[in-house]
């Protein structure tokens, strides 16, 4: 007799508030690259979500482990207990998280037992509630070229997967997001995402894989130009923006060898 074969269920987090949204086409070029899965995609910014208040009630109340705000953070923690991957998309705002999406990483706090524990590398963390043994993938973008602008968020991203028991499997990381304007530049970056969703779901995705989603065929100097030009406006801006961006095209290849 067969097995029946489970599918996988995603707890995506989409955290950009742009539409369209280039960091979501990033979240969902990685999904599509994982096949057969049961997705459920959140959108903070157009739930009611109040934030954590530390009143303790999930600790100390007389409904432990629940949360006095009845809103539609629910939902996100009902799938979050269930969830074989654990997908945060949101670009960088200002060195870390767009406000709408800590929201709901606070709220996880509900999931955190009020006692204290020593972890295996010697660090306190508290006990979960529920621990899904999901893979973790932090999915972002940068309007500056420069990959250090990623370094908190990232961090940030890990510390929490190991202290609520998550597994941290890669992530997408793509600067110069300013460079998704110019048609075709970021094909090779998209389809490394995609290989990225095969990977994560065999076991994780490689180094390989992730510093090819970050490596984006313009100079730091030609992209800063462009972006500089297209606020800049007018007809002089809209030349010079388009001019970089063939630019960058015609490099594309040299670009990919260095």
């Amino acid at each position: 007799m067969e097995s029946k074969k489970i599918t996988p269920t995603i707890l995506a987090i989409s955290g950009s508030l742009r539409s369209p949204s280039f960091t979501e086409k990033l979240l969902d070029t990685l999904i599509e690259g994982m096949g057969e899965v049961d997705v459920h995609k959140f959108y903070p910014h157009k739930m009611k979500i109040g934030p954590c208040t530390s009143c303790y009630s999930c600790w100390v109340g007389k409904n432990k482990g629940e949360c006095v705000q009845k809103d539609d953070f629910q939902q996100i923690y009902d799938v979050y207990k269930r969830c074989d991957y654990f997908i945060v998309a949101a670009p960088v705002y200002v060195f870390s998280y767009p406000a709408t999406v800590k929201n709901v990483i606070d709220r996880l706090f509900i999931n955190l037992e009020p006692s204290q524990v020593t972890m295996e590398d010697g660090l306190t963390n508290h006990p979960h509630r529920y621990s899904p043994n999901a893979k973790g993938v932090l999915v972002s973008t940068c309007g500056f070229p420069d990959m250090e602008n990623f370094t908190l968020m990232s961090l940030h991203f890990k510390k929490l997967l190991m202290h609520m028991g998550l597994i941290w499997a890669g992530e997408v990381l793509i600067p110069s997001a300013g460079a998704a304007n110019v048609p075709h530049l970021l094909d090779d970056n998209i389809e490394a995402v995609r290989q990225a969703g095969a990977q994560l779901v065999a076991g994780v995705i490689s180094p390989e894989t992730m510093h090819a989603i970050s490596s984006v065929a313009i100079s730091k100097v030609d992209y800063r130009d462009m972006v500089n030009a297209s606020f800049q406006g007018g007809l002089v801006g809209k030349a010079r923006t388009i001019a970089i961006g063939m630019k960058a095209l015609r490099g594309k290849d040299r670009f990919k060898k260095f």
